[in-house]
C-alpha cells in the first residue's frame, strides 16, 4: 500500500480518533489554545491527512469570528454583522495562516484522492476544507462571491460522497446549509441568484441537516447548532431550545450557548427566561469560569435590559442600560444599541426629549443599518 494511504489510514486508529475528538471537545468549549495544541500534535502524527491542518484552519476561523462577536445565532437572524459598517480587516499573519492551512489539508486531501478517488475521508475533508473557506471568505472577508464559490466547491464533494456511501451522514451538512441558505436568499438576491443557476430547497436542506444531526459523527454537534439556528429562522423555537440544552450540557464551558438561550427566549417573548439565561452568563462571568470573559459586559447588560424593556418595565430597562453605558471600552455598535434601547425606555417613561435625545446619539455613531433604521423610526414616532 502506497505510503500516503498508509498514513492516512493510521487517523483511523483508535488513539488518533480519539485525540481527534478531544481537539473538537475543547474547540466547542471555546478552549482554543488547548484545540491548536491538540489539533497541531493530530496534524504532526498524521503528516498526509488532511484532518490536524482542516482543524486548525478551523480553529483560527472560530476564535477570530467569536472575537468579532459573529458566533451567535442572532448573527445569522438579525444581519447587523454583515453590515458594511461593521467590516474590518483580517490581519495579515492571521489571513496568511489560515489560508496556508486550509489549502495544506486540500492539498493533503487532493494527494490522497489522487490515488484513490472513493477515499471516503479524503472526500469529507476535501469538502470540509472548502467549507471553512467559504466561512472564512462570507464572514471575515465580506466576500460573498468567493463564499459562494468555495461553498458551491464542498458541496460537490460531499455529494459526491453520498453518491459513494450514501450512509455518510456527516458529509450531509455542508450541502443541507447550501440548499437552505440559496432557498432563503433575501428577495433582492433570488434573482440574481436564479440567473447564476442557483438553486435550492428549504425543506431538502432541513432534511439532510437533520441527517447530520441524527447519524454523524465528526459532524454531529456543529449539526445541532446548525439546526438549531434554522428553527429560530423558522420560528421553531422550542425545538432550538431543546437543541441547545443538549449541547450545553456536552459544552459547559462555552458562554455562548446559554447567551443564546437567553436569545431565544426573547423571541418568544419569555421575557423571565431570557432573564434567567443572562443573569447565569453575566453571573458565570462576574465568577472567573473559564472562557465567560469572551461575552462583552456590556452586551449581556444590554440584553438583560431588554428582557425588561421588551416586558414594559421601562425603570429596570433604564437601570440596566445605565449600568452598561457606565462600563470601560464599550464598543462603539454595542454603545449604538444600549442608546437606542435608552430612547425606547425614556419614551416608555415618558421623556419623549431625552429619548430623542438618545435616538440622535444612536445615529451619531452610525454602527449599523438596523440601527439606523430603529433610531430614526423612533425619532418621528415614540417606542411603545
Amino acid at each position: 500500500m502506497n505510503l500516503l494511504l498508509v498514513a492516512f489510514v493510521a487517523v483511523a486508529s483508535p488513539a488518533l480518533v480519539e485525540l481527534e475528538e478531544q481537539g473538537r471537545t475543547h474547540l466547542y468549549n471555546l478552549d482554543y489554545a488547548s484545540a491548536r495544541s491538540i489539533f497541531g500534535e493530530l496534524s504532526a502524527r498524521a503528516p498526509s491527512s488532511p484532518v490536524g491542518p482542516y482543524y486548525q484552519a478551523t480553529t483560527l476561523w472560530m476564535e477570530e469570528f467569536t472575537r468579532r462577536g459573529g458566533m451567535a445565532g442572532s448573527t445569522f437572524r438579525t444581519g447587523s454583522y454583515w453590515d458594511e459598517k461593521t467590516r474590518a480587516p483580517v490581519e495579515e499573519s492571521l489571513d496568511r495562516d489560515f489560508k496556508a492551512l486550509a489549502a495544506e489539508a486540500i492539498a493533503r486531501a487532493d494527494a490522497i484522492l489522487e490515488l484513490n478517488p472513493r477515499d471516503r475521508d479524503a472526500l469529507y475533508f476535501r469538502g470540509a476544507s472548502e467549507g471553512v473557506l467559504s466561512a472564512y471568505h462570507a464572514s471575515l472577508e465580506h466576500s460573498y462571491y468567493r463564499s459562494y464559490r468555495a461553498g458551491k466547491r464542498a458541496k460537490h464533494y460531499h455529494e459526491l460522497l453520498l453518491e459513494i456511501d450514501p450512509d455518510y451522514a456527516d458529509a450531509c451538512l455542508l450541502p443541507g446549509i447550501f440548499e437552505y441558505t440559496v432557498a432563503t436568499l433575501p428577495k433582492t438576491l433570488k434573482f440574481a441568484g436564479f440567473l447564476m443557476g442557483l438553486r435550492g430547497s428549504r425543506e431538502k436542506g432541513l432534511g439532510l441537516v437533520e441527517r447530520a444531526v441524527e447519524n454523524g459523527k465528526r459532524s454531529r454537534w456543529v449539526a445541532r447548532l446548525s439546526l438549531s439556528v434554522l428553527n429560530q429562522r423558522e420560528k421553531k423555537y422550542r425545538s432550538s431550545l431543546r437543541i441547545l440544552a443538549e449541547l450545553e450540557e456536552a459544552f459547559p464551558r462555552n458562554p455562548l450557548l446559554p447567551f443564546e438561550r437567553g436569545s431565544v427566549e426573547l423571541l418568544r417573548k419569555d421575557w423571565r427566561g431570557a432573564r434567567r439565561a443572562f443573569e447565569q452568563v453575566s453571573a458565570r462571568r462576574d465568577a472567573g469560569m473559564p472562557n465567560y470573559a469572551a461575552i462583552e459586559p456590556s452586551l449581556i447588560k444590554l440584553k438583560l435590559a431588554e428582557s425588561y424593556l421588551f416586558a414594559k418595565d421601562y425603570q429596570k430597562a433604564s437601570t440596566q442600560l445605565e449600568a452598561a453605558l457606565e462600563l470601560p471600552d464599550v464598543p462603539a455598535g454595542i454603545r449604538a444599541v444600549i442608546f437606542l434601547r435608552r430612547g425606547n425606555a425614556s419614551d416608555g417613561l415618558g421623556r419623549r426629549d431625552a429619548a430623542q435625545w438618545d435616538y440622535r446619539r444612536a445615529l451619531g455613531l452610525d454602527a449599523d443599518k438596523m440601527t439606523n433604521e430603529l433610531a430614526e423610526r423612533y425619532m418621528k414616532k415614540p417606542f411603545s
